[in-house]
C-alpha cells in the first residue's frame, strides 16, 4: 500500500520493486539498510565467524549502513551502468517517510526511480569487464553478473554489494543532500549532474 493505494510488488532480499510505480525501495529499519535473510546476529562474540559466503562483520556492515548512503552509492552506480549502456535509466528519488512491515512501523526507506527494463529493447547480458570499465566494483558474489534481467544489469545489492569506483567524495555529497530538505528542482538538479557526466 503507498498512500492507501494498493500495488503490485516484486519483492528481493534488500529491495522491493513497485512496476507500476517503477519505483525500487530499500526494506530498512530504524533508518539503516535490511535484508529479509538477514542471520540473527544479536549473539555474535566472534565478528570473523563465518555466515556462509561472508563472516559476521560483513553482515553487521550492511546492516548498520544508513539508507541514504546506500542510495547515494547505487545512485551513482546505476548511473554509471546506464550511461555505459549496461543498466536501465535511473529516474530519480523516492524518499518514503514511513515503512510499515507486517503492522511493525519500521522507520523511514529510500530507493530509485527507474526504468522497467521490461520495457526496453532485449539484448545480450554484459560482461564483468564490462561493469568495471563503467566505474562500477561489482558486489562480492557476482550476481550484477549471473542475474541480469533482459540483458540489463540490476542487481545492485548484497551483504557486500555493488559500488561506484573511487567515488566516495561523491557519495558523500549526495548523501549529505538526502538528508537535508531542499527544494525538488535543486535536488533534481544535482541528480541530473551525476546522469550528464561523460
Amino acid at each position: 500500500m503507498v498512500d492507501d493505494k494498493q500495488f503490485k510488488a516484486h519483492l528481493g532480499c534488500w529491495m522491493f520493486y513497485l512496476p507500476k510505480l517503477q519505483a525500487k525501495l530499500f526494506h530498512a529499519k530504524n533508518g539503516m539498510i535490511d535484508c529479509t535473510r538477514a542471520p540473527d546476529l544479536n549473539n555474535i562474540s566472534d565478528i570473523q565467524q563465518p555466515m556462509g559466503r561472508y563472516i559476521a562483520a560483513d553482515w553487521l556492515n550492511a546492516l548498520q549502513t544508513p539508507i541514504n548512503r546506500r542510495l547515494a552509492e547505487i545512485w551513482l552506480v546505476s548511473a554509471r551502468l546506464w550511461r555505459a549502456g549496461l543498466g536501465p535509466q535511473p529516474l530519480g528519488i523516492c524518499l518514503v517517510d514511513k515503512l510499515i512491515i507486517d503492522s511493525v512501523e519500521m522507520g523511514p526507506t529510500c530507493g530509485l526511480l527507474t526504468q522497467n527494463v521490461h520495457k526496453l529493447p532485449r539484448k545480450l547480458d554484459c560482461k564483468l569487464e564490462q561493469i568495471v570499465k563503467a566505474g562500477v566494483v561489482p558486489d562480492h558474489i557476482l550476481s550484477c553478473v549471473r542475474q541480469q534481467l533482459r540483458g540489463y544489469v540490476t542487481d545492485l545489492c548484497s551483504v557486500k554489494g555493488c559500488q561506484p569506483f573511487e567515488a566516495e567524495d561523491e557519495v558523500k555529497t549526495l548523501e549529505k543532500l538526502f538528508n537535508t530538505e531542499m527544494p525538488d528542482n535543486e535536488l533534481i538538479q544535482a541528480l541530473e549532474k551525476t546522469l550528464n557526466r561523460p
